[in-house]
C-alpha cells in the first residue's frame, strides 16, 4: 500500500489545486465583506445629517 503511494503522486495535484483554489475563494469573500461593510459605513454616514435635520 505504501509503495504505490510513494509511487502516485497525483495527491500532491489535487491538494495544490484545492489549496489554490480555496485561496482564490477565501479572498474573493473578504474582499466583498470588506466592500459590504464600506458601503453600510457610507449609507450610515449619508444618512446621518438627514436624521438631524427632521428633527
Amino acid at each position: 500500500m505504501i509503495e504505490n503511494f510513494a509511487e502516485d503522486f497525483s495527491w500532491i495535484g489535487i491538494a495544490f489545486f484545492y489549496g489554490v483554489a480555496f485561496a482564490i475563494a477565501f479572498g474573493q469573500i473578504w474582499s466583498v465583506n470588506r466592500e459590504i461593510k464600506r458601503d453600510k459605513e457610507k449609507a450610515a454616514a449619508d444618512e446621518k445629517p438627514d436624521q438631524s435635520s427632521e428633527d
